[in-house]
C-alpha cells in the first residue's frame, strides 16, 4: 500500500473536520452497520468520529487504511453526498 494513498485519504479527512458523515462498517460476510457522526480530530495514524445514537454518545476511531481497504465506507453529508475513497 502506497504511503501516498494514506496521505491523500488523511488530507481529505482533515478537510472534513467538524462535518457530518455517514459511515458503513463491514462486520463480517454479509453484515454491515450504518452510523452517522461528526469527524472530531485527525492524528498521524487514526481519526476520531463523535457518534450519538439511540441516547448514547461515544467517540470511535478509525485508521486511514480502513477507508482504503473498504472496511469502512465514509460519505460526507454535504449537498453532493461525497464518498471518501
Amino acid at each position: 500500500m502506497a504511503a501516498s494513498s494514506v496521505m491523500r485519504v488523511k488530507g481529505i479527512v482533515e478537510g472534513c473536520i467538524g462535518k457530518k458523515v455517514k459511515f458503513k462498517v463491514r462486520k463480517g460476510k454479509s453484515r454491515s452497520q450504518f452510523v452517522e457522526g461528526i469527524i472530531l480530530n485527525t492524528y498521524p495514524s487514526i481519526f476520531t468520529v463523535y457518534v450519538e445514537k439511540k441516547g448514547y454518545k461515544r467517540i470511535v476511531s478509525f485508521n486511514y487504511i480502513d477507508i482504503i481497504t473498504n472496511y469502512v465506507e465514509f460519505i460526507i453529508c454535504d449537498e453532493e453526498e461525497t464518498k471518501i475513497v
